[in-house]
């Protein structure tokens, strides 16, 4: 059923506004995973600048070949057709209730006018068949100016926007303010992180937010840098301390927290505490009744800091306080909407004595079968490196939006170039010390090859896997023509700070893939099929051996084994295998 929505209200008034911010969430927020999809033209400035977290800035005298810098989405003159258009992929599906069309900056160059339209494609990206509703009708927009407009909570869930202009210019920004529809385990006594923003986690009152804003405690990853955390401003007063209070997504028995100081080198806190309290409130009241549930903790620098949380309630909001102040990354709360009829937790002990924890459903039987190796399928471990096929009427010379891609003209008009197609990340830029007073040394660049020989059993048996917490790490194959491609093997971090067997997968990569970890994903190292085979990798290392690769072994009665059904070249290795026997 079409939702056409023509009853919006424009906001004025700095107390909706507020309202609007605080109580809602930035659906097109690239710091949600917010994407550009396609667009009809950006040959002034880039569609991916409206997703951008931060205000607009204007930069007089800076000018690109094709003009004047602008720091939004600007198209060209004189448009043929009646408007430009952009399709934006939101962070999370969710319900819409309002929107911030920004033209900051634009003066002279804004889009006159503007129309908001929404549709549901959970399975991919929209097309030609799509249906799209209309969310907000068509609007006028000024020149440089904030265009706030509040619309009924949307009863259909969404997760694609499109912006039109009319009939052309520029606009700076797009908030689409919404409530995130969560998507939850079937089983309710599964953990999951329920502050996550995700999970319908909100951050919803704070002491002080002076360098960096409480919602970021909640958005995915570990962040670039500092701003993409939680900062407060120095404290002068003796005893000080600052809070932030985080509604939970859904209420839950809490297990595990998780505090990442990650960029907060020399303005991380002290120390921190954590509370709960259960409240049918926005904001739990002065007669709230908080219950510690982590008494005051040490905190280090640019680290990940788990803690087991110490009282078995129901809880609806956390309470984060930090002594005396400081920077906070990210803040992770396990916890599970229910609690398990039965102990389905089961430990599976690997060397040195670290205990995996599994569930029996989830790992049993431990044989798994390998994936083909997509950018979706993979995109909770890293990014996968490769060309993908564009719009049929893409020309050479014209830019494009691919799987969330920019991909450009270059070579004279004789290449396509993706642009930032994995993320190159080094989190020891400089020298700093650890929590324990442990230097951690500055690491460089490593590009090197990788000379790999094939693997002579299938199925294939996981019996070791590593991570490097502190950079990515990239593997492009120059595979020869003869060879398929190779085997990929990652899993997550687990709360125990060791691997999650449970979310251990195995993809198929071809030989014009290449993939990337993310830092401090397990995974297998490079696993050749067929022939040796050789391997770019770009990584970071400091050459102190502990800090550039961990390695956990598993004993012999939990190896995992990997089938890899329709390969070619598995039943060539088999048979290798069987004349071996």
């Amino acid at each position: 059923m079409t939702e056409t929505n023509f009853t919006y209200h424009r906001i004025n008034n700095e107390e909706a506004i507020q309202k609007l911010d605080n109580q809602y969430v930035d659906l097109a927020s690239a710091s949600l995973g917010a994407t550009v999809i396609s667009c009809s033209d950006e040959f002034f400035a880039e569609a991916r600048n409206l997703l951008k977290p931060g205000n607009a800035k204007r930069e007089i005298g800076r000018y690109t070949e094709n003009g004047a810098w602008m720091d939004g989405w600007e198209t060209r003159r004189h448009n043929p057709l009646k408007f430009d258009w952009v399709i934006i992929k939101l962070g999370f599906a969710g319900h819409i209730t309002g929107f911030d069309i920004d033209t900051s900056h634009f003066n002279g160059n804004q889009a006159p006018a503007a129309i908001v339209n929404a549709c549901y494609s959970p399975n991919g990206d929209p097309d030609g068949e799509t249906k799209w509703e209309e969310i907000l009708p068509k609007v006028n927009l000024n020149a440089t100016s904030h265009h706030y407009f509040g619309v009924p909570k949307t009863k259909s869930t969404y997760t694609h926007v499109k912006l039109s202009i009319y009939p052309d210019g520029g606009v700076a920004r797009l908030r689409v303010y919404g409530i995130v529809r969560a998507i939850w385990p079937a089983d309710p006594s599964a953990p999951v992180d329920l502050a996550f923003v995700g999970n319908e986690g909100r951050a919803v009152a704070c002491s002080d937010q002076h360098y960096g804003i409480k919602d970021n405690l909640l958005l995915p990853g570990r962040g670039i840098d500092m701003g993409e955390g939680w900062e407060t401003k120095r404290s002068r007063e003796p005893n000080h301390n600052d809070w932030v209070i985080i509604k939970l997504g859904h209420p839950g028995y809490l297990e595990t927290a998780e505090i990442d100081t990650a960029h907060f080198k020399g303005n991380y806190p002290k120390e921190v505490k954590l509370d709960g309290c259960f409240s049918e409130s926005e904001i739990p009241g002065d007669d709230a009744e908080w219950v510690e549930i982590l008494g005051l903790a040490k905190l280090g620098p640019h680290k990940q800091h788990l803690f087991k949380l110490s009282v078995l309630e129901k809880f609806s909001h956390v309470k984060m306080t930090i002594y005396p102040d400081g920077g906070v990354m990210r803040l992770r709360i396990i916890g599970r909407r229910e609690l398990p009829n039965i102990n389905i937790l089961h430990p599976v002990t690997i060397h040195n004595h670290i205990s995996i924890h599994t569930t029996n459903n989830q790992f049993n039987p431990r044989i798994i079968v390998a994936e083909k190796l997509t950018q979706y399928a993979y995109a909770a471990y890293g990014e996968v490196i490769q060309a993908f096929t564009e719009p049929h009427h893409t020309s050479s010379t014209s830019i494009s939006i691919t799987n969330g891609i920019k991909v450009t003209p270059a070579n004279q008009g004789t290449a396509r170039k993706y642009n930032h197609i994995a993320r190159v990340i080094n989190f020891r830029q400089t020298l700093y010390s650890d929590s324990e007073g442990k230097s951690i040394a500055k690491a460089e660049p490593n590009l090197s090859v990788f000379h790999c020989k094939p693997a002579t059993k299938l199925p294939f048996e996981v019996k070791l896997l590593e991570r490097h917490s502190y950079s990515s790490q990239a593997f492009i194959p120059m595979a020869k023509q003869n060879v398929s491609g190779y085997l990929v093997i990652v899993c997550l971090n687990g709360n125990d700070d060791r691997p999650d067997l449970s979310t251990l997968k195995a993809f198929t990569a071809s030989r014009t893939q290449g993939i990337s970890y993310n830092p401090g994903v397990w995974h297998h190292p490079m696993i050749a099929l067929e022939e040796t085979t050789d391997f770019v990798c770009l990584t970071h290392e400091s050459g102190v051996s502990i800090d550039d690769c961990e390695e956990v072994f598993l004993k012999e009665e939990n190896v995992i084994q990997v089938e890899v059904n329709g390969f070619s070249g598995s039943e060539q290795l088999k048979r290798k295998t069987e004349d071996a026997d």
